[in-house]
């Protein structure tokens, strides 16, 4: 099954570009795959497969049946893709950094899709996926420091969405784009100082470190 790639966090040497804003839900990213006759026949978390056993994800796999594997099946064959992974954020109102509460209800949305073993670009995710509860978009911007700063400082774009995108702004934003070519999708986050501190308070030093810094 395809990863997803690990989204580079705002640098000095990072080029500002015109962005698709995102909500980054705070959660584990979790993998589905699909194809014409074998169907929803995979599932995964970033680095390994799933199946009904899984301890934490195996609510998952009863979420995706239930929620999402009829109308994202209904896209693919209209589209006459012949294969299709999608990327979902399970989440619950308080997980933090991938850990989760037992008993925390749980969700689990759309925020990425790859019918050809790429990611689809932002417009083209919005065009064919927009009409379903995805990851919240906050609008367009030019992604740079200065943006990323608002975000840290919890002055998020799109704070005149509906409350649904508010709430789920917690950790911060995912922007993407189209590189100058048209070819590559770019992509880079910012986090809220809000969930680094509640990070940090919840982790040792080193633990928090890294997670804060993945």
């Amino acid at each position: 099954m395809k990863q997803y790639p690990s989204i580079p966090r705002l640098t000095n040497t990072t080029r500002p570009f015109d962005a698709y804003l995102f909500a980054k839900l705070d959660g584990s990213n979790l993998r589905f795959e699909w194809a014409p006759k074998a169907g929803w026949s995979k599932a995964g978390t970033r680095h390994r497969l799933l199946d009904p056993t899984d301890p934490v994800f195996a609510p998952a796999l009863a979420l995706f049946e239930s929620d999402w594997a009829e109308s994202l099946t209904r896209i693919a064959q209209g589209q006459r893709w012949q294969r299709l992974t999608v990327f979902l954020e399970f989440y619950g109102r308080h997980s933090l950094a991938g850990l989760h509460q037992a008993g925390d209800p749980k969700s689990l949305t759309l925020f990425d899709a790859a019918p050809f073993g790429g990611l689809l670009g932002p417009a083209e995710f919005l065009r064919f996926f927009g009409d379903l509860a995805i990851a919240p978009f906050l609008g367009q911007a030019r992604f740079d420091a200065a943006l990323a700063q608002t975000v840290r400082v919890g002055e998020f774009p799109g704070s005149e969405a509906p409350a649904r995108a508010a709430q789920a702004v917690f950790e911060g934003v995912v922007a993407k784009g189209m590189s100058p070519n048209g070819r590559d999708v770019l992509m880079a986050k910012a986090k809220s100082q809000a969930w680094i501190d509640a990070v940090r308070a919840r982790h040792t030093e080193a633990d928090a470190r890294r997670i804060i810094e993945s």
